[in-house]
C-alpha cells in the first residue's frame, strides 16, 4: 500500500515538474518575426481598405487578421531616391537626418565609403538577442549593415531600381561571404524573393526564434507585371483620383526629377489610366507570392507564433496634384500601409494614431518584450496595439529637398534642383511650407474634410490661428529630430554650403 502512495507521489511530482518546465519554456519563447515589404506601395492600395479598386487577396488577409495603421507614414527624404533615406531609418529607428548620408545618398561618396556605419539595426539587433536573421530581396543601404545584421542572405538585390525580369541578385554568409551575381530571366521579381523566403521556411529547424525580412522591388517601375495581371486592369476602365492635374500648380523640388519624366507633361487622363493599372497589377501579382510565403509559414507550424509586419517604404503620387512621383509630403506620397499580425495583437482592428515606418524597430522590442535601445529615436507602438493607449505622439513632421550637392552641378542636371518641403501634422490639419528659390508656398488642408488636399485654406482668416499653431508645432519638430532646415531662410538654408555635400569622387 505504501509502494503505491509512494509511487503516485512521484508521479506528481514529476507532473508538477514537467508542467513547471513547460510553461516556463513558453514563457520564454519569443515570437518569430517576418516583415514583409513592398517597394512604392503608397497607403490605401489594398483591397480591403476599399479606397483603391486593387485585388490584393493575401494583404486582405493581413488586415483582418491583424491591427491595421490608418495614419501612417515615412518621414521624408533629401534625396529623390526616397526609398533609401526610408529604408536607413527604418532599419535604425532613426530619422535621417541623424544617420550619415554616405548611407542613404551612395551616389554621393566614393565606393570605398558607400554604407559606412556603426549605427545599429533591428535585424543585427534582434541577431544579438538570439534570434536566426534571414534576408531576401531589395536592399538599398549597402552591404554593411547586411553583414552585420543576418544570418543568412538569399537573392538580394543590391540597389534602387532594376528590371523585374532577369533582376541580378547575390547570396550571402558570415562562412562564405557574398556570391556572385546570377540572374532568372524567366521568373518575375517578386516570384524569386518569395521562393527564397519559402526555402528558408522549409528548411528552418533551429530551436531558436527566426527574423525573416523580405523586400520586394515591386511595385516599383519598370511596372511589367506578368501579363495575366496585366489583364485584370485595363486601362480604359482605371478611375483616375478626384485630385488628378495636367501638371503641378507652382515650382517646387526636383519637379522635374527621373520619376516625373516618366511620362510627358502635361499629364493626359489617358497616360495616367496606364501608369495606375499598371501600377495595380504589380501589387496583385505581388500580392500573390506575399500568399506564398503566408501559406509556407502556415505549413511550416510557425504561424500562431509569429509577428507579421507589412509595409511599405513610400508612396507614389500617379498623376495626383499633376505628379508621377514621390519627391514630395502630399498624403499620397508620405502614406504607407503599416499592418501588425500575430500573437496577443487584435485581429480585423484599424487605429488612426500617427505612426511613422521607423516606429517598426521600437515596436518590435515592445511586442517581444526586449528593452528599446538608446540609439532608437521614434516610438514603440505596442501600447496602441494593445489599446492600452490612443496614440504616441500628437503631432508629425514630414521633410523633402533636392540633394544640396545637385547645385554644385546644377547647369548639366535637367531636373531643376534645389527647394524643399516642410510639413507637420496635427489632428485633422496639415500645414506644408515650401521653398523653391525665393518662393515660399503655404499649403493649410483639414484632412478629415480633404484628404486629397484640394482645398487649401491658408488665406482664409478663419484658420489663422491653426495656421500660427501648425507653424509653431513644425519648428518644435524641426528641433527636436535634428532637421537642418531653417524656416527662416531662402530655401530653409539647406543649400548656403553645397560644396558641403560635394562628396562624389571625381
Amino acid at each position: 500500500m505504501m509502494g503505491n502512495f509512494k509511487n503516485i507521489a512521484i508521479l506528481i511530482i514529476a507532473i508538477v515538474l514537467f508542467g513547471c518546465n513547460e510553461v516556463d519554456k513558453k514563457k520564454v519563447e519569443k515570437p518569430n518575426i517576418l516583415f514583409l515589404f513592398t517597394d512604392d506601395q503608397r497607403q490605401g492600395t489594398i483591397g480591403a481598405y476599399d479606397h483603391d479598386k486593387v485585388k490584393t487577396p493575401n494583404m486582405d488577409k493581413l488586415v483582418k487578421q491583424g491591427t491595421s495603421f490608418t495614419n501612417s507614414y515615412i518621414l521624408g527624404a533629401a534625396t529623390a531616391a526616397v526609398c533609401s533615406p526610408s529604408r536607413a531609418m527604418l532599419m535604425t529607428g532613426r530619422h535621417y537626418f541623424n544617420i550619415e548620408p554616405n548611407v542613404y545618398a551612395q551616389f554621393a561618396f566614393p565606393k570605398e565609403e558607400r554604407g559606412k556605419s556603426d549605427l545599429l539595426t533591428f535585424p543585427e539587433y534582434f541577431k544579438a538577442n538570439g534570434y536566426t536573421t534571414f534576408a531576401t530581396g531589395k536592399q538599398h543601404n549597402g552591404s554593411i549593415w547586411l553583414e552585420r545584421g543576418f544570418s543568412q542572405i538569399k537573392s538580394a538585390f543590391l540597389g534602387g531600381m532594376t528590371t523585374h525580369f532577369g533582376t541580378k541578385v547575390k547570396d550571402y554568409t558570415p562562412e562564405a561571404g557574398w556570391s556572385e551575381p546570377y540572374q532568372q530571366k524567366e521568373k518575375f521579381s517578386s516570384e524569386v524573393f518569395a521562393d527564397a523566403a519559402v526555402g528558408f521556411l522549409e528548411n528552418y529547424n533551429q530551436d531558436n526564434p527566426f527574423l525573416m525580412y523580405v523586400a520586394f522591388t515591386a511595385p516599383h517601375d519598370p511596372r511589367t507585371a506578368p501579363k495575366e495581371y496585366q489583364e485584370l486592369y485595363p486601362a480604359n476602365a482605371i478611375e483616375l483620383p478626384k485630385n488628378f492635374m495636367p501638371e503641378h500648380p507652382f515650382e517646387i523640388a526636383d519637379d522635374r526629377i527621373r520619376d516625373e519624366v516618366l511620362v510627358a507633361f502635361p499629364r493626359t487622363e489617358k497616360i495616367i489610366q496606364q501608369e495606375i493599372s499598371d501600377y495595380y497589377a504589380m501589387i496583385t501579382a505581388t500580392d500573390t507570392q506575399i500568399g506564398r510565403v503566408l501559406k509556407a509559414l502556415e505549413e511550416a507550424g510557425k504561424v500562431d507564433n509569429t509577428i507579421i509586419v507589412f509595409s511599405g517604404d513610400n508612396g507614389l503620387a500617379l498623376g495626383q496634384h499633376g505628379l508621377l512621383g514621390k519627391q514630395n509630403v502630399y498624403e499620397h506620397s508620405v502614406g504607407v500601409p503599416l499592418i501588425f499580425c500575430g500573437p496577443n495583437i487584435p485581429e480585423n482592428t484599424k487605429v488612426d494614431a500617427l505612426a511613422y515606418l521607423h516606429d517598426v524597430f521600437p515596436t518590435l522590442c515592445g511586442l517581444t518584450g526586449l528593452e528599446i535601445p538608446e540609439s532608437v529615436q521614434t516610438k514603440d507602438l505596442t501600447p496602441v496595439i494593445k489599446g492600452e493607449s490612443k496614440s504616441v505622439r500628437n503631432s508629425m513632421l514630414f521633410a523633402y529637398n533636392s540633394w544640396p550637392g545637385d547645385l554644385l552641378h546644377g547647369h548639366s542636371l535637367k531636373h531643376n534642383p534645389g527647394g524643399g518641403h516642410r510639413a507637420v501634422r496635427k489632428g485633422d490639419y496639415k500645414l506644408i511650407v515650401s521653398a523653391k528659390h525665393d518662393v515660399f508656398t503655404y499649403q493649410l488642408f483639414n484632412l478629415k474634410n480633404d484628404p486629397l488636399e484640394l482645398a487649401n485654406l491658408v488665406e482664409d482668416e478663419k484658420y489663422g490661428s491653426i495656421k500660427e499653431d501648425l507653424l509653431k508645432e513644425l519648428q518644435e519638430l524641426i528641433e527636436e529630430t535634428g532637421d537642418p532646415a531653417d524656416l527662416s531662410k531662402k530655401e530653409f538654408g539647406l543649400y548656403d554650403n553645397p560644396e558641403d555635400y560635394n562628396f562624389k569622387e571625381k
